[in-house]
């Protein structure tokens, strides 16, 4: 028997891929009847080997390509990531590159409008604590640039302080916030002389020996009066707010005065060393921000020096 299927073996194959290929040919020819015995019978043996067949090598594709994507999604979301992170740092470094260039050109401008020698210096320290007894900054400029104690000390918005204290390379800032501060003003509008005193407050000082009979307004904007041998004339102060005439039994108004420069935002100062000429009365910012006062300050300002 084993021979004889040795000697066929040949024809024997050729009968069997034959038989195969008929039976193929059967189960898809369309000339075939769908519900044939013998079709169900090759489906109904075929179909779980070929389900089988289909879910493993199907479910191994979709895995090894779902585990490709996501680890390729995860590679590109890192990168992503890493550009963000950096995008952000530049944008943060350009921001504050545009500010601090910003706050020189005010400056810039502040000397231009202004005949005064002025030296600049970063805010390197300050004691604005809450519950800080003191309101002083410490500036990255000492006696080795030529500051001096008593020295004025203002930005494009107006005035700071005067210096306090001079070391060799810092000096302290005596800020008008300071209980201890004191500054002879005057009112752009009307010219009344008053006295502007720090309370220890970063955006509130108080308005003394202001007269009732000299007519001060509420938002009044108050400039130096340059009587106090520190601040040269017409420097920006602050406005009068709060203002109250309640209690006929004294001759001074009850009042507050905003400074005009947010002593919390303080990056860089300038410190007066020395001055050309005549100071121009309450420049533009200063006016624009008191409205409808600042405007009918002008005509005021330029006559009475």
């Amino acid at each position: 028997m084993f021979a004889l299927i040795r000697r066929y073996r040949e024809v024997l194959a050729l009968l069997a891929l034959l038989t195969l290929a008929t039976f193929t040919y059967l189960t898809r020819s369309r000339t075939v009847q769908r519900d044939s015995p013998i079709d169900r019978a090759v489906i109904w043996l075929t179909s779980p080997i070929e389900r089988a067949v289909t879910w493993t090598v199907g479910g191994g594709i979709d895995l090894w390509e779902g585990y490709a994507a996501l680890r390729h999604v995860r590679v590109q979301n890192a990168r992503l990531n890493r550009q963000v992170l950096s995008l952000q740092s530049q944008l943060a470094a350009l921001a504050e590159v545009a500010q601090e260039n910003a706050r020189l050109r005010g400056q810039l401008d502040f000397g231009k409008r202004q005949p005064l020698q002025l030296l600049s210096a970063r805010v390197i320290g300050d004691s604005l604590a809450p519950g800080a007894l003191s309101r002083v900054i410490r500036i990255g400029a000492g006696g080795d640039r030529g500051v001096r104690k008593g020295m004025a000390v203002v930005t494009a918005e107006g005035v700071v302080g005067h210096v306090q204290s001079v070391f060799s390379s810092t000096a302290d800032v005596e800020l008008l916030v300071d209980p201890e501060s004191r500054l002879a003003v005057r009112t752009a509008r009307s010219r009344a002389r008053a006295t502007v005193a720090g309370n220890g407050s970063d955006s509130r000082c108080r308005l003394e020996f202001a007269l009732r009979s000299d007519g001060f307004e509420e938002g009044d904007a108050l400039v130096t009066s340059g009587t106090d041998g520190i601040f040269p004339p017409g420097l920006p102060v602050g406005r009068v707010v709060g203002l109250s005439r309640k209690g006929g039994g004294t001759m001074f108004v009850v009042a507050q005065v905003e400074p005009a420069v947010d002593v919390r935002r303080l990056e860089d100062v300038m410190i007066v060393v020395g001055q050309t000429g005549s100071i121009a009365d309450v420049p533009a910012a200063s006016t624009e921000r008191d409205g409808a006062a600042g405007q009918a300050a002008g005509p005021a300002a330029g006559g009475n020096r």
